[in-house]
């Protein structure tokens, strides 16, 4: 087994943002100068208890405690290893796959691999003879036509880079209509800077928050903060003394458990990443409401720009910062509510 071609490393499994499906999403580099096809695994939600990037100690003690892991005389990066271990080790049980005599990294290939199978199968892409690479070609290439049929964007021809842009245009173009923007003679970088603005202005809107002569990014960090602790307040969950990505978060392990209940799972000794697996074969659609956009409702935009992670530009405009990668990336950001 090749172990590049699963390209996932322990080191980033439990806190790498875990509010994303179960499914494990596809990202291919392409080398220009190497003419070779790098494949990455990024496992969204797999084995932890859904805390996602807050690193915060308190998650960190409490995910330990619920594992069986003493605490006592050790530090935040020794306990974050033994609770990755810990967690693939439970996965690949659960999932009927012999731990004896494997190490961490061995078992969360296993665990990955029988994952895709089981993907695979639900969506009645046969499996045999296929390595994990092949699986996950399929795996991609099937949800990308399937949501291609949801927003009228034919299949026919296209090779995955035309697909998956013809898509994200059609998702931009969907998104304007709705909110009014004329999207004629518009590129689609344009487009998302447009849309973005227009949906930050509506949200605060909606909230009572005034945003005139603010940054558009400062602007949407203000209407983050104030729907997160909107929503906790209305779910009971308290605010004090906690960092605003905490309390989304803990937002969004509330959501999911409630969604649970509502569909009938029962949601004891399972961590959100084991609910939302449940949830996910139950009702997809649903749990898409749930957590399948960013906090604006809209995919693809939000949380990155609204870190300023691109910086800005020579003159400051929202063009310089949005990137390209941005425009074709058709995931959900797993810091959005």
């Amino acid at each position: 087994m090749k172990k590049t071609i699963i390209g996932v490393s322990l080191a980033g499994l439990i806190l790498a943002g875990g509010y994303a499906t179960t499914s494990f999403a596809a990202d291919t580099e392409t080398s220009a100068e190497k003419g070779e096809v790098s494949r990455k695994f990024k496992n969204k939600g797999f084995g932890h208890h859904g805390r996602g990037g807050t690193n915060d100690s308190e998650s960190v003690l409490q995910r330990a405690e619920e594992l069986g892991i003493k605490t006592e005389g050790k530090d935040g990066e020794t306990l974050i290893g033994e609770i990755r271990e810990a967690e693939i080790l439970k996965e690949a049980k659960e999932l009927g796959i012999k731990t004896d005599g494997k190490d961490a990294e061995d078992l969360l290939e296993e665990v990955m691999i029988a994952k895709l199978k089981k993907e695979a199968a639900e969506m009645g892409i046969k499996t045999e003879g296929k390595d994990a690479e092949a699986l996950h070609e399929e795996i991609g290439t099937a949800k990308l036509k399937e949501e291609a049929k949801e927003l009228g964007v034919s299949t026919e021809d296209k090779d995955l880079v035309t697909l998956k842009k013809e898509i994200q245009a059609a998702s931009l173009n969907k998104k304007a209509k709705e909110l009014g923007i004329s999207s004629d003679g518009k590129g689609l970088q344009t487009l998302s800077e447009e849309i973005y603005t227009a949906s930050v202005k509506k949200e605060a809107e909606k909230l009572g928050i005034s945003i005139e002569g603010k940054d558009i990014r400062e602007a949407a960090k203000e209407v983050f903060s104030v729907k997160v602790k909107k929503e906790a307040k209305e779910l009971g969950i308290s605010i004090d003394g906690k960092f605003i990505q905490q309390i989304a978060q803990e937002v969004r392990e509330k959501k999911v458990a409630d969604l649970a209940k509502d569909l009938g799972i029962s949601t004891n000794d399972k961590s959100t990443a084991d609910l939302i697996a449940e949830i996910e074969e139950k009702d997809s659609a649903k749990l898409q409401d749930v957590i399948g956009e960013n906090f604006m409702g809209i995919k693809g935009l939000g949380m990155k720009e609204m870190r300023g992670s691109h910086g800005p530009g020579k003159d400051g405009s929202m063009r310089q910062r949005v990137s390209k990668e941005d425009l074709t990336d058709t995931s959900t950001d797993s810091g959005s509510l």
